[in-house]
């Protein structure tokens, strides 16, 4: 339910931010904006921009809506402290889904190591049915499966996927993405 509004804001914003779809302006425009003079309005269609491959990388590796949020989070504030370190700024949406892919993993890792902590401090046994079903575990587990793939593509055949099936572009405007270079993952 808080991905539902975390995405409506997203949408909100690019609309009142930018609602002819950035002005023509690049990724990298708007991060060498951002990076010169701070420019918030920049930064914010950027946000709007990537944030539903992030929200969408971050949701299918991890398991609760707060480490979701939490990911997403921290994978913007990682451009927010490293914008001025990226070279090659055309490449922001890859670098942006390695980040939030390597965010997400940890978050899963610290959560894991946290279960496994907790378990060992409760004496007592959870009840028959009081976790998760099996067939949520075996869908994020195969989720993780289908990034791990993506991630170790070549980069000829990420493009499209990412464009199409994460970004979810129609082919015709991953085409056009593709062809104008912004889509330089």
């Amino acid at each position: 339910m808080a991905s539902s509004h975390l995405r409506s804001v997203i949408r909100r914003l690019g609309h009142i931010v930018c609602p002819d779809g950035a002005g023509g302006l690049t990724d990298v425009n708007l991060l060498e904006r951002f990076v010169t003079s701070r420019d918030e309005a920049a930064f914010e269609v950027l946000v709007w921009r990537h944030g539903p491959l992030v929200l969408n990388v971050c949701r299918r590796l991890l398991y609760g809506e707060h480490d979701v949020e939490d990911a997403f989070q921290a994978t913007f504030l990682a451009l927010v402290r490293k914008a001025g370190s990226i070279g090659r700024r055309e490449a922001l949406a890859g670098w942006l889904y390695r980040v939030s892919y390597r965010i997400a993993l940890a978050a899963r890792a610290d959560t894991a190591r946290r279960i496994v902590h907790e378990k060992k401090c409760v004496d007592e046994r959870v009840p028959a049915g009081a976790g998760e079903p099996v067939d949520l575990a075996i869908h994020s587990e195969l989720r993780a499966a289908v990034d791990a793939v993506v991630n170790g593509l070549p980069k000829k055949y990420r493009l499209p996927v990412l464009l199409c099936y994460l970004e979810g572009n129609t082919y015709e405007e991953a085409a056009r993405q593709l062809a104008a270079g912004r889509a330089a993952f």
